[in-house]
């Protein structure tokens, strides 16, 4: 019901019957108000809007999030006692239980110099010392929620999964300013500026319900400079993707609206949109992105750190896997079709890595993910590289792929039998018969000759930091 501590709440009277299963419907999410975490289910427009049920918010002051409850109250509908009582037509939990955050570090410097500084108040110059520290990151971030169909948390019909991942950058500057004042007396003060940016480059939508997979597609509309954008979600069964189960739209706030087609289940269908469009949209996922940044990466983190916090994604599915059959209607669907083999998300791997066989398709690709058709042709980010997917004539430092150099290219410490030009005599190594009179030949067992196939590296080669795994 509050901000910070919200208790049961009971829905309006309202003598619209509760929503039916496979029955379409328009229903519009509104905040109660801004110190309220409660939402009311409005139907109509204009003049003929009105409130229809709750989503009643309920949750503890140090909860990372809290529960939704879906309730309705016909006129007049009192518990034993002769109290106002509403009936939960279903629930949502996003408290943050199962929630799962993984970062490595990518690069950290720091600098310490002095130079003078100008003191407009004294009119002179003094001089300081200035410290500075630097830290990039990739990150990888999942949001889950259960999906009941009652009060008590029993009766599971479904699980959500946002995945992101990103960027993180900080930055932290000290100066130490000496000064003189007019007493001869030495002095100093300090200030300190810090810099943070957290960036969300991707998200991956998880959604099943009834024990039917379902498919999620995002699309932005922008308004102009001075409009908030509009965000679109698409629902519909990962077996028929071009029949739309239910659309969101929402105004990148507090409110949207929701419209079901037939063979869609009501309940479920407005407790998803609501933890998608309004508790799990861009801004407020990007929000607790930033929030777990903070508080699990800090400055003076060595590179190629890396640290795994939460459930991963295979024991969260197969914890919240449940018994719930699936519609009569989609069962013969449901019962035919196979789910597209996919790889598990590989969570936050630094742009210096290179794990093979870790690509999970051409384009454009996020640190430790993949978003499946939200990528254009031919984009890639560095630091995830799949075997086969480079160039002609493309070196990686550090991994060297037979038959992918050109001729007469030689990469330093490696050796191919029949690369070397006539003339031509490579340091450290001798080949019989390329003598001249007069000159000593080593002893054997001196001279090593490279074998086919065989990779000579020169030390002090770069090593592959560890990717972050599951503790």
């Amino acid at each position: 019901m509050g901000c910070c501590m919200s208790g049961e709440a009971n829905a309006a009277e309202s003598d619209i019957p509760p929503p039916q299963w496979g029955v379409p419907l328009k229903v519009t999410l509104k905040s109660k108000s801004f110190f309220s975490a409660d939402y009311n289910v409005n139907v109509g427009d204009g003049e003929q809007e009105k409130t229809w049920m709750l989503l009643d918010a309920v949750g503890g002051m140090f909860d990372a999030g809290y529960t939704y409850y879906l309730k309705h109250r016909a006129p007049g509908q009192v518990d034993a006692e002769g109290k106002p009582a509403s009936t939960t037509l279903g629930a949502v939990n996003i408290k943050g239980e199962w929630d799962a955050f993984s970062f490595q570090i990518a690069g950290a410097d720091r600098d310490i110099s002095l130079r003078p500084f100008m003191d407009i108040w004294d009119k002179d110059i003094d001089f300081g010392i200035t410290k500075d520290r630097t830290l990039w990151a990739v990150w990888t971030y999942s949001k889950r929620a259960i999906l009941f169909a009652d009060h008590e948390q029993t009766k599971q019909i479904g699980w959500l999964d946002v995945t992101g991942s990103g960027t993180w950058y900080e930055h932290e500057e000290q100066v130490t300013v000496y000064d003189t004042d007019q007493n001869g007396n030495r002095t100093a003060r300090q200030e300190t500026r810090r810099t943070v940016n957290c960036k969300t480059n991707g998200f991956r939508y998880k959604f099943n319900v009834f024990n039917c997979p379902m498919q999620i597609t995002y699309r932005k509309e922008g308004r102009g400079f001075f409009k908030s954008s509009k965000l679109h979600f698409t629902a519909a069964n990962a077996f028929d993707p071009n029949t739309p189960l239910f659309n969101v739209e929402s105004d990148g706030g507090s409110n949207c609206t929701i419209t079901s087609y037939p063979n869609s289940d009501p309940i479920s269908t407005i407790l998803a949109a609501y933890a998608i469009s309004c508790k799990l949209d861009p801004d407020e996922f990007n929000s607790g992105a930033k929030s777990q940044c903070e508080r699990h990466m800090s400055l003076g983190m060595h590179p190629g750190f890396s640290n795994f916090i939460g459930m991963d994604e295979r024991s969260f599915e197969q914890k919240f896997s449940y018994p719930a059959p699936p519609p009569p209607v989609f069962a013969q669907q449901v019962a035919a079709f196979v789910m597209p083999q996919s790889n598990l998300i590989p969570f936050a791997q630094s742009p210096m890595a290179v794990q093979p066989g870790m690509g999970m398709g051409m384009g454009m690709m996020q640190p430790g993910m993949v978003q499946p058709g939200m990528m254009q042709q031919g984009m890639m980010q560095p630091g995830m590289m799949q075997p086969g997917m480079m160039q002609q004539g493309m070196m990686q430092p550090g991994m060297m792929q037979p038959g992918m150099m050109q001729p007469g290219m030689m990469q330093p410490g490696m050796m191919q039998p029949g690369m070397m030009q006539p003339g031509m005599m490579q340091p450290g190594m001798m080949q019989p018969g390329m003598m001249h009179p007069g000159m000593m030949q080593p002893q054997q067992g001196m001279m090593m000759q490279p074998q086919p196939g065989m990779m000579m590296q020169p030390q002090g080669m770069m090593m592959q930091p560890v990717m972050a795994q599951p503790m």
